[in-house]
């Protein structure tokens, strides 16, 4: 932490920036001594008082001198003849006006002057404790303040010389003194310009926060909207299936219904039947015809006998899935509808952070999430939005992968060189450090990097193709060198292969056999394939008439051999 001359030089620095920023104008003022301005335009002439509202309030005479009401009394009082008076100033008769001296107007310039003083804070200038005619200093290279006469001018204490009687700075040249005075106004302003600064940025987070809030509430009643929504949808699909299952009950009701209904039509027409032949047989004389009535009536009682037995029962009974708790069912079917989703991030901590962007390439950008007050967050689901534009403000196309580890991964791929930006924004706020802007290059810089020309373990002569094993080691075929080089998986130099078939400097392809632990080779000049252990020893090889230069060899994990 720097000293307080460090911190006002920074500041003074940054407040005399700003002001010369400031599209008003600055005017250049001149100190003036308080008593002395008193003195000059504050006192009475006369009395040698000072002008208050009370007794001593000023008033002003025809011939412009300003006297107090207490002194303008008691001259009239004592030397005032045929109503007149005399300026104790000037001795111009002055006439009294008819209402006496407090008809006299006031003076209105002395009493704006009052009102000014009183308004205005007394600077005070620090004064030695020994010296108290001697104005401190403050030396602010050496943060310190100091008497040059106690000092000596060198504002160390015990210090003689010249400087001691005149107070000359000058030994100090290269330090910077002013009066501790100025140090202390200049201190009072920076503080204000600091606390109007501090205001305006807390005004602003203020409006920010409430902001925030607002967004809150939308996306609470948002939220609301889709609950309620999401069991309207259960209640009427509850709803739906009740009057299903009703419909089905009143479904069955009315066909037990309508079988006994037809069975009591039935039994009604009988009824009058049996009700009609009893009247006619009343009318009836002879016995045959009696007696044959008689036989039908019986006949038709055992008919009778049977429309006594209902045709279909009065059983209707709605029967519940046993074992089966239906509120819990729901319960647990709603337990699951959904979950309030929140999130602790802070857009404006969280961070991207850019790979080096080549054209025609896909290139990443990854962007951590981070939660207040600086914890990296370690879990996803943040909508998080991002938009890449090149030079022309061209949008291109991104896309946005959730790692669900706090981070998330913007690729694109740009077709064309210049300068891009990144906007990453996350609950439609900007990260830290956005909008990013970028160069996008035609050639991709090396991460690492072997060889040269020669013959010694980093040297090639015509390197023509490589493989690369299931340890990321890597295999190149040194032509001009008759060898296969051998690199670790940071590039750097492990052994060289030797073998019979890369004599001659014709072998132009390499690849790993299926087993990944031989490597296999073809010379365009011999047309053979060869098969070779890590350590150089000859496995196998074969040739064929049909081939013509080759030049590159693959074996797939099926043991295939691909030529060309």
């Amino acid at each position: 932490m720097g000293s307080m001359a460090d911190l006002l030089k920074k500041d003074w620095v940054e407040y005399q920036k700003t002001m010369m920023n400031l599209s008003s104008t600055l005017v250049e003022t001149v100190s003036i001594n308080y008593e002395d301005f008193n003195e000059s335009f504050l006192t009475c002439g006369t009395c040698l008082c000072m002008f208050d509202a009370g007794e001593h309030s000023p008033k002003l005479l025809p011939c412009s001198h300003t006297i107090c009401l207490e002194c303008l009394t008691r001259i009239v009082a004592t030397f005032a003849r045929d109503s007149q008076f005399r300026c104790p100033i000037c001795r111009e008769l002055i006439t009294i006006p008819r209402g006496g001296v407090q008809a006299l107007p006031p003076s209105f310039l002395v009493n704006q002057l009052l009102d000014l003083m009183a308004r205005q804070r007394r600077e005070v200038i620090p004064k030695c404790s020994t010296h108290p005619d001697q104005e401190l200093f403050f030396c602010e290279t050496c943060d310190s303040v100091f008497c040059s006469t106690c000092t000596g001018g060198s504002h160390k204490p015990g210090g003689a010389g010249g400087a001691e009687a005149t107070g000359d700075l000058s030994s100090n040249s290269d330090h910077t003194v002013i009066p501790f005075s100025i140090a202390i106004k200049r201190m009072s302003e920076i503080i204000i310009y600091k606390a109007n600064e501090c205001t305006v940025k807390l005004n602003t987070a203020n409006d920010v926060v409430l902001e925030e809030m607002h967004r809150l509430d939308h996306s609470a009643d948002d939220s609301f909207s889709s609950v309620n929504k999401l069991f309207d949808e259960v209640i009427d699909a509850v709803e739906k299936q009740r009057i299903e299952v009703l419909a089905e009950v009143k479904a069955k009701k009315d066909e037990k219904k309508k079988v006994l209904e037809g069975q009591l039509q039935i039994i009604q027409k009988e009824k009058l039947d049996v009700e009609s032949e009893v009247e006619a047989l009343q009318e009836q004389i002879e016995v045959r015809n009696i007696t044959k009535k008689i036989s039908d009536l019986n006949c038709k009682l055992d008919t009778i006998s049977q429309l006594a037995e209902p045709r279909e029962n009065c059983y209707l009974e709605f029967c519940r899935i046993s074992g089966v708790s239906y509120c819990e069912a729901v319960k647990r079917m709603l337990r699951d509808v959904g979950r309030v989703k929140t999130s602790q991030t802070c857009a404006s901590l969280c961070r991207a952070s850019m790979e080096t962007a080549v054209t025609h390439l896909q290139t990443m950008a990854k962007v951590q999430t981070v939660e207040y007050p600086g914890n990296i967050q370690d879990v996803g689901g943040d909508p998080v939005t991002a938009e890449v534009t090149n030079e022309k403000g061209e949008q291109i196309e991104t896309h946005i992968e959730d790692r669900d580890d706090g981070s998330y991964e913007v690729t694109f791929t740009p077709q064309s060189v210049g300068t891009f930006c990144l906007k990453v924004q996350i609950f439609d706020r900007p990260i830290k450090d956005c909008p990013l802007f970028f160069e996008v290059t035609e050639h991709n810089s090396p991460v690492l990097s072997f060889g040269s020309r020669g013959f010694q373990e980093k040297g090639f002569v015509q390197p023509c193709s490589l493989t690369v094993d299931g340890q990321d080691n890597l295999y190149v075929v040194d032509t001009g060198n008759s060898r296969i080089k051998v690199l670790s998986p940071n590039l750097d130099f492990q052994n060289h292969i030797f073998n019979e078939s890369l004599e001659g400097r014709s072998v132009t392809g390499v690849s790993l056999g299926s087993s990944g632990d031989t490597l296999v080779t073809v010379n365009w000049r011999t047309k053979t394939v060869t098969e070779m252990t890590l350590d150089g020893k000859t496995i196998g090889g074969f040739s064929h008439d049909e081939l013509v230069e080759p030049i590159a060899v693959a074996v797939s994990s099926d043991g295939d051999v691909y030529v060309a």
